[in-house]
């Protein structure tokens, strides 16, 4: 038999080697589970923000900043009191929605969206004027799923912006307006939860064309209201508690079907100076009035015979004293 002896130091030597081995395939462990997302500022389109990782950015704006097009910029939990400026297309992930938060103190908004196809996942976006700030972006295929909106004035407020998604979010005490659309058309809006706003979803001049469906409004003053919005299709919602479930104002060729209205004190559905709208399938209970009809819109009348009679006289007693 051969044995192998070693000395003193030998030992302490392969000591220290197998206690780097071990260090080395526990880091690998780690670093397999979490996608490489502790190690470094940037890394194969990648930027990190906060965390414990050498070369993680500190605030969410510099990332930004420092990223090219199409990039991701992941936010380890925190409180980000920022507002943030996106000028480029890219995805902004949080880790956790509930612990990375996203507040500007009362400030204009939290995050500005000025380019297309941004992703915006996994925050809470807290204590702004205005949480997201979507402008002049017609064409922009953006998507806001999976986030939390607390205590803004607006949660989400879009203008002249279009070809946008807002999927699976939750709004709660954004006190004016949780979602707000200006001259924006052909967005999806589904399958949110909205409570306790004055107007949980305001469509205003010209949004046409969008698509409002599978959402959950509950304790809202008014949960969707149209003004000079056309061709917008309203379905399978439902809305729960409040003064008025749907309103409609001097907005025409609306589709509002199959959504399950509840507990309104005044009116599930009204419409005043707005015309043709269909509104089929909807289910009530408990409501003070299920459907309600305002005023009619306008309508601007030919000259009755009275009044061409009246102007050929005007036109005769004109010719006499001209004679004259």
């Amino acid at each position: 038999m051969i044995r192998f002896t070693m000395a003193g130091g030998e030992i302490k030597l392969l000591k220290i080697i197998m206690i780097a081995l071990s260090l080395i395939l526990i880091l690998n462990f780690i670093n397999s589970l979490f996608g490489n997302n502790i190690c470094c500022g940037k890394k194969n389109n990648t930027l990190y923000v906060g965390g414990l990782g050498i070369g993680n950015y500190t605030f969410i704006q510099d990332a930004i900043d420092n990223s090219s097009v199409n990039d991701t910029i992941f936010v380890f939990n925190g409180v980000y009191n920022e507002s943030i400026l996106i000028d480029k297309s890219l995805n902004l992930e949080g880790f956790d929605k509930n612990f990375t938060i996203i507040q500007s103190n009362h400030n204009l908004y939290n995050i500005y969206i000025k380019s297309s196809e941004v992703n915006i996942s996994n925050f809470t976006i807290k204590n702004g004027k205005m949480g997201i700030y979507l402008s002049n972006s017609n064409y922009s295929n953006n998507t806001i799923y999976e986030n939390i909106f607390l205590d803004n004035l607006e949660g989400i407020r879009f203008y002249k912006s279009s070809n946008n998604k807002i999927i699976k979010n939750y709004f709660s005490n954004n006190i004016e307006s949780s979602i707000v659309f200006y001259e924006s058309n052909n967005n999806l809006i589904s399958r949110n939860y909205i409570e306790e706003s004055q107007k949980a979803f305001f469509l205003g001049r010209w949004s046409n064309k969008n698509i409002i469906s599978k959402n959950n409004f509950t304790k809202n003053d008014l949960s969707i209201n149209l003004d000079h919005s056309f061709n917008n299709l309203l379905y399978e919602n439902s809305l729960r508690e409040g003064t008025i479930g749907i309103g409609l104002s001097f907005s025409n060729n609306n589709n509002i079907s199959d959504n399950n209205l509840n507990v309104f004190t005044k009116y599930g559905i009204y419409l005043t100076n707005s015309e043709e709208n269909m509104v089929l399938s909807n289910n009530f209970s408990n409501n003070y009035i299920d459907i309600k009809e305002g005023d009619k819109p306008p309508s601007v009348k030919a000259p009755g015979i009275q009044m061409l009679l009246a102007i050929f006289a005007i036109f005769i007693v004109f010719l006499l004293k001209i004679k004259k």
